[in-house]
């Protein structure tokens, strides 16, 4: 092939262009970014001084975009994890909006209200597996009943919550 001259290498981008913007395209998931790396890759062509063969004009071309392009994606990487991650504008606000306050009580005080229409053992039981996360075994020892009398109560308050927001 005999020594590579600027023309031939910059005629050797020219010809692969179109393939390099499909292959960085893929790799960083960015059609912008492609394109600053296609420019950037010709720069580096362009500026391309050493002597000698190169074999794969292809290779030697896709290589240098692909060298580009996991700069740039170790580049991305750091700063993410530097910065937290990527900013969406579908990041919602850590601190409850007003209406979503609000709701949030109306939901708890129907909650406590529907809890309380339970008769008395009913709601020990589902109160004390529920809210204090002891386990059916626990609650019966604590009651003076069986586990089997604990699981009819939990299912029994289950039920009527669910029937009640069901209807309402």
């Amino acid at each position: 092939m005999g020594a590579i001259t600027d023309s031939n290498l910059l005629a050797s981008f020219l010809l692969y262009q179109k393939e390099l913007q499909q292959f960085l395209t893929r790799k960083v998931n960015c059609a912008e970014t492609a394109a600053d790396l296609i420019q950037e890759t010709y720069l580096r062509i362009a500026r391309y001084s050493a002597v000698g063969e190169i074999a794969n004009q292809r290779a030697f071309v896709f290589r240098i975009a692909d060298n580009l392009a996991l700069d740039h994606l170790r580049s991305r990487a750091r700063q993410e994890q530097r910065d937290g991650g990527l900013v969406g504008d579908d990041i919602a606000c850590g601190q409850p909006q007003p209406d979503g306050t609000l709701e949030g009580q109306q939901q708890m005080e129907l909650f406590e209200t529907l809890i309380y229409e339970l008769p008395p053992q009913c709601r020990k039981v589902f109160l004390a597996c529920r809210v204090e996360g002891k386990r059916y075994s626990e609650i019966a020892a604590e009651l003076g009943i069986s586990a089997r009398t604990v699981e009819s109560h939990m299912h029994k308050a289950l039920k009527h919550l669910k029937d009640r927001i069901d209807f309402l």
